[in-house]
């Protein structure tokens, strides 16, 4: 008998923006790292919402490792980590 392996799906922080779902309770009132676009950040206001894209005042990128928006000099790059959820299509 044949058995079928099929691959794990795994998103890789390119393959899109960060975005969260916004499906748990942990994800409200938290802020999420845009992959894409480090001036940027995605907020979830309620749960079984759409995320909001909020950007950082000027001259500041968010920081995933101190969860709030930092002088670009104190920025520095670190590996994202995928949100609790992903939005539904």
């Amino acid at each position: 008998m044949a058995t079928a392996h099929l691959p794990i799906q795994k998103y890789k922080y390119h393959e899109h923006n960060g975005e969260p779902g916004c499906q748990g309770l942990e994800e409200v009132n938290r802020m999420f790292r845009n992959f894409w676009d480090p001036t940027a950040y995605w907020m979830c206001d309620k749960q079984g919402t759409r995320a909001r894209l909020q950007r950082c005042p000027k001259s500041q990128l968010y920081s995933e490792e101190l969860g709030r928006c930092v002088h670009y000099t104190d920025w520095s790059w670190t590996e994202p980590k995928e949100p609790p959820s992903r939005p539904k299509c």
